[in-house]
């Protein structure tokens, strides 16, 4: 992948981020004020909303990253990016729509959640082959979280199809089921980070042992 088209493929994730960024400066600075107790369904849902329009692009960005080195020909990579980018863009929007308007729209919170689990697959199969132990570790995680997430999605939003199982919203079950699904998501993502920043140092060493090279080579 060249430098222009790297920079093509990580454009829409950059304007995702910086979206998820204002919506979320917004909300803090103006909170809607249909919104009622901080237990309360609708808010649930719109602090979730606040949550993704951030975590979602950012994953998108580290999905294009691994993309590019991955190479345009994958198929692996197309999808996986396709999925990512539907998923930071429509759970958001499910999620305000949801706390905002109509309850019932938070039945079609499967489809991004699919799709974002989907994408999280992909990269890990991505990083297997592409990438270090620690960004297919942090990859891995988020996975699993995501997976995760999905059963959680069958309780967390009081769906008429699938009981509560789990407990009432404050207890300390579901408490720990969140802390967990939130623990590894963060985890991993800090992996991720982590990998590229030992690989940037890597890299800058290894130059600096080039240069040094190329400097005795002439001095003799």
């Amino acid at each position: 992948m060249t430098i222009g088209e790297w920079k093509n493929a990580l454009g829409l994730p950059l304007a995702l981020l910086l979206c998820g960024v204002l919506f979320d400066a917004a909300a803090f600075a103006y909170p809607p004020l249909a919104l009622t107790a901080a237990n309360d369904l609708r808010m649930r849902l719109f602090r979730l909303a606040r949550v993704a329009a951030i975590a979602l692009p950012l994953l998108a960005l580290f999905f294009s990253d691994l993309a590019g080195r991955a190479g345009t020909e994958s198929a692996t990579a197309r999808r996986g990016g396709r999925a990512m980018v539907f998923g930071a863009v429509a759970m958001p929007i499910v999620l305000i729509a949801a706390a905002l308007t109509r309850l019932e729209i938070r039945l079609l919170l499967p489809l991004p959640a699919i799709a974002v689990f989907f994408a999280a697959a992909s990269a890990a199969s991505l990083a297997r082959r592409h990438a270090g132990l620690l960004e297919f570790s942090g990859w891995r995680l988020i996975a699993a979280s995501t997976a995760a997430g999905l059963v959680m999605g069958l309780y967390a939003f009081d769906t008429p199809f699938v009981p509560n199982f789990a407990g009432p919203y404050d207890g300390l079950f579901r408490a720990l089921i969140r802390r967990a699904h939130e623990g590894a998501i963060v985890s991993g993502m800090a992996l991720i980070v982590l990998s590229g920043a030992l690989e940037k140092k890597g890299v800058a060493h290894e130059n600096r042992t080039d240069r040094d090279r190329r400097r005795q080579i002439a001095n003799a």
